[in-house]
């Protein structure tokens, strides 16, 4: 059997000639990342590449991956790609934004091909028997964490299991209709996954929080106690608040690996919170030094769960970054959106990280519930007066399967439901009585290019960071993908 594990194209072509670039599988917010063929940031799809790797290592089949957005692919230029594989079953992540475009490339694939195809991540979870029931070019969904029900599916559709004995997964009934298998409850042990699959989907060429290319992504644990009300992977992929962390030796050797093979030069863990648990983190800095793995890294984390030892022991091992998650200034949207930030402590975690050489990235999202002008200006005013090196800021979107869609259904703060439109970097699909749609996307226009400005002066007074990510995007892409991508970084800016 051949399998192809595939990440939608990331490149559409309008009729009038204009590009969009989206990002898909690995980003938490699916979205319009630019306006050219090559952009400046491409997440690493995780769970694609450790299906892949599972594939590989658990099942006879001949598995390839293959990464659509990465690559800067097309819908015809990856349609080429996929019939040349002659794939007999596709694995693919669906994202709402692109849902339509979609779901017809699949059509193609199914009438270019006949594979089976199986359909994963968080709009197949919330929306695994409408899929099936209306496309019937889909053959199977999948609910949730998906690499061991892919792998068991592979083993059944191979006279290795019966593939109603597959937990976690949606198929077709005698009579068509959709039959959801029994739930499979979340995997305990992470170490039970094998690193991803870094060879198809290259190691080097997906940039995030990186100083010194080439930088290479890792994850040490899935899961967040904190209730977010926009977050998918807490409500929908995990829908539990459970934390699972790897153990230090599994991730320090994975490190180890990825700096002898691919030569990483730098490492960004793209946890959905690398401090929550500060035994975890105490291990793999101890993990580290033992081990003299010489590489720095930075992380994703949240200033509500660090202390200063912590911060210490990490600095000590190499860590040369961290992000965190602000999203508002004000207290009452924190309290609505659950998180339990305390506004003051992460003023004093960006100075903690200034005094220990950690450089410090703050996220903030417009058109949270609560929101309103008054809101916005003190959001905007914190960030600019918050001693970290740089900002991000997006649009609040309320995905389907999240408290936050529910509620802004139900209170009619929808501006629309055509899950085209939801795209943290399109028109707001927010709209609140004083602040419509339009004001939110003013203020983001504002915000956006304050936060831009503040990453580009940053960039331009460190140069030897800037070059060396220049560099390898040049090495892989080319120089005409490398000054297109430059042009849309500096435009951000003005």
């Amino acid at each position: 059997m051949n399998i192809l594990v595939a990440n939608l194209a990331g490149v559409k072509i309008e009729a009038d000639g204009s590009v969009k670039h989206f990002i898909k599988a690995g980003s938490r917010w699916p979205m319009t990342i630019g306006k050219s063929r090559t952009v400046d940031y491409y997440p690493f799809p995780f769970w694609l590449a450790y299906t892949s790797a599972l594939l590989k290592r658990d099942t006879r089949a001949n598995v390839q991956g293959l990464d659509g957005v990465v690559l800067d692919k097309t819908g015809d230029e990856l349609l080429g790609e996929v019939v040349a594989r002659k794939p007999d079953l596709l694995v693919v992540e669906l994202a709402s934004l692109t849902l339509a475009d979609d779901l017809e490339f699949l059509a193609r694939v199914k009438n270019a091909t006949g594979c089976k195809i199986v359909v994963c991540g968080n709009y197949a979870t919330v929306r695994d028997k409408e899929l099936l029931d209306q496309n019937p070019q889909l053959d199977f969904a999948v609910r949730g964490e998906y690499e061991m029900t892919v792998r068991d599916l592979t083993r059944a559709l191979m006279d290795e299991g019966q593939i109603e004995d597959v937990a976690g997964l949606t198929r077709r009934g005698p009579d068509g209709k959709a039959v959801q298998n029994a739930p499979r409850p979340l995997l305990e042990n992470l170490d039970e996954l094998p690193f991803p699959d870094r060879d198809d989907f290259p190691a080097t060429i997906y940039p995030d929080f990186t100083l010194y290319s080439p930088c290479i992504n890792v994850l040490s644990s899935r899961g967040c106690p904190c209730g977010c009300v926009y977050c998918q992977e807490r409500h929908v992929m995990y829908a539990s608040p459970k934390y699972r962390a790897r153990s230090a030796q599994s991730v320090v050797e994975e490190m180890i690996l990825c700096r002898d093979r691919f030569g990483a030069r730098q490492f960004y863990f793209d946890d959905q919170s690398f401090v929550v648990r500060k035994k975890h983190v105490l291990e793999v800095c101890a993990e580290i030094l033992r081990r003299k793995l010489g590489v720095p890294w930075t992380v994703m984390g949240d200033a509500m769960f660090v202390d200063r030892e912590m911060l210490e022991a990490m600095a000590k091992a190499g860590c040369i970054g961290m992000k965190f998650g602000v999203e508002s200034a004000d207290k009452g949207i924190l309290k609505n959106i659950g998180k339990p930030l305390d506004l003051e402590k992460a003023k004093t975690v960006a100075k903690w990280c200034k005094e220990l050489g950690i450089r410090t990235h703050a996220t903030f999202c417009l058109g949270l519930p609560g929101e309103t002008e008054e809101t916005i200006k003190k959001s905007l005013a914190y960030m600019e007066a918050l001693d970290v090196d740089t900002a991000q800021v997006s649009k609040a979107v309320p995905y389907p399967g999240t408290p936050m869609y529910d509620w802004a259904l139900s209170h009619g703060f929808l501006a629309t439901t055509d899950l085209n439109r939801f795209d943290g970097m399109g028109s707001s699909v927010m709209s609140y009585p004083g602040l419509p749609s339009t004001e939110i996307d003013r203020w983001y226009a504002l915000f956006s290019r304050r936060v831009a400005r503040k990453k580009l002066f940053k960039y331009l007074f460190e140069p030897g960071q800037s070059f060396s990510i220049m560099a390898e995007m040049w090495r892989r892409k080319g120089p005409l993908s490398l000054s297109k991508a430059l042009w849309t970084f500096v435009r951000r800016a003005f």
